[in-house]
């Protein structure tokens, strides 16, 4: 099973020719890039980021008639009053906090690619919010004008994004930021983008109710939970190396999935609510701290195994 180490080698590699070519100029901000995720503990990050992994194996999700997690999401009558006011606008606090937000953690990557727009997207920008949802901040760029292969910029900033957004927890009127960098020519799935740079709405939201079958979404649901549940027995039978390529694949496939639904369906498609509810529960940061965990485990030499030569 060493090849799937390989592989996840493999993965984090494709992004080292642009760090390489950034590194020759900026050594130091990369440095303080890949290990902080960009911004260090300073306004307006009001909690210092742990740097270590939890260790704690998926919650028992129970059986799914029970979970508290809402999958079918409700239509509200209004945008969340907390991040919005009466005409629409959003709030001049939280804007001036999130622009100030984006443009701290850009300014720490030092690429050539100018912001475009800053933006608020996601259910927090429109009728379906709720209490868990994530404040989506994006930061739009045009990818070309950071290298002409735009797939190695996409995945290096996925990297970088998943970084900061893990050791960093901002809290705005009760929701949690969210950090993403937009390639201007992305298409938009979401039904509500807001422009903070420009105090307007890009795409303005309507109130409508969507047709969904909650079946549907429980079922898939509880295939990926119980796929989850199969890693972490496996991590616990210390099937390492086992536990890492599966628990690798299936986040790679949880991606996919939630792409695909987002180009077909939108928003309200089951992959995509199939997704929010495995995030809303825990259950996506259980498979990514079992992933991390078994590959930490897979590296790792007890003090007893002599070194062979």
């Amino acid at each position: 099973m060493i090849e799937l180490f390989y592989e996840y080698m493999q993965i984090l590699s494709e992004a080292e020719p642009i760090q390489k070519k950034w590194a020759a100029k900026h050594p130091r901000s990369l440095e303080r890039l890949i290990t902080k995720g960009g911004q260090p503990n300073t306004s307006p990050y009001t909690k210092k980021p742990s740097l270590k992994r939890s260790k704690s194996a998926p919650p028992g999700f129970g059986a799914m008639g029970e979970s508290e997690v809402d999958v079918i999401p409700e239509i509200k009558e209004n945008l969340n009053p907390k991040i919005w006011n009466s005409r629409s606008q959003l709030d001049p606090d939280v804007a001036k906090r999130l622009k100030q937000i984006a443009l701290d953690f850009y300014e720490k990557l030092e690429l050539p690619a100018e912001i475009l727009d800053i933006t608020l997207t996601g259910s927090m920008a429109n009728y379906n919010w709720t209490s868990k949802s994530d404040l989506d901040l994006h930061i739009v760029i045009n990818y070309h004008a950071v290298d002409d292969n735009t797939e190695l910029v996409s995945d290096y900033l996925r990297e970088v994004k998943s970084n900061w957004n893990r050791n960093h927890e901002i809290i705005l009127k009760g929701h949690e930021v969210e950090i993403y960098v937009q390639d201007s020519s992305e298409p938009h799935h979401s039904t509500g983008v807001y422009s903070i740079s420009r105090d307007k709405w890009i795409i303005r939201p309507a109130r409508r109710e969507f047709e969904v079958s909650e079946d549907d979404v429980l079922k898939k649901y509880s295939q990926f939970e119980t796929q989850i549940e199969m890693i972490d027995s496996i991590a616990k039978d210390q099937k390492y190396e086992e536990a890492f390529g599966e628990a690798d694949r299936l986040t790679s496939r949880l991606r996919k999935y939630r792409q695909s639904g987002l180009e077909s369906g939108g928003e309200f498609s089951v992959e995509n609510l199939v997704f929010k509810a495995l995030r809303n529960s825990e259950a996506m940061k259980s498979l990514y701290d079992l992933k991390g965990t078994a590959y930490d485990q897979m590296m790792s030499l007890s003090e007893s195994r002599k070194q062979e030569f």
